[in-house]
């Protein structure tokens, strides 16, 4: 749970996401973008005085994960046999 943390910047539009994370999910409202961030090493966060760091709950963490979205789905096939 260390390694994640909420970014926010009211700079819409205008901040780069932080160098030394990984995205692991964006929202963009009311003129405020918030990024979930996965660091590399525990209690790091990329430092930008652009973004305002915060811890993320366990519950957070997980639905950023959850919202995540997939660009290619698999989806298993089932193979169906007729009976004689």
């Amino acid at each position: 749970m260390a390694c994640h943390q909420r970014l926010m910047s009211t700079r819409h539009g205008q901040a780069a996401p932080p160098a030394g994370g990984h995205i692991v999910s964006t929202n963009r409202a009311d003129g405020q973008m918030t990024l979930v961030v996965r660091t590399d090493v525990p209690d790091r966060a990329p430092h930008d005085p652009a973004w305002a760091v915060s811890p993320l709950p366990l519950e957070d963490i997980v639905l950023a994960y959850m919202s995540r979205r997939t660009t290619s789905v698999s989806r298993p096939t089932i193979a169906l046999e007729t009976l004689r």
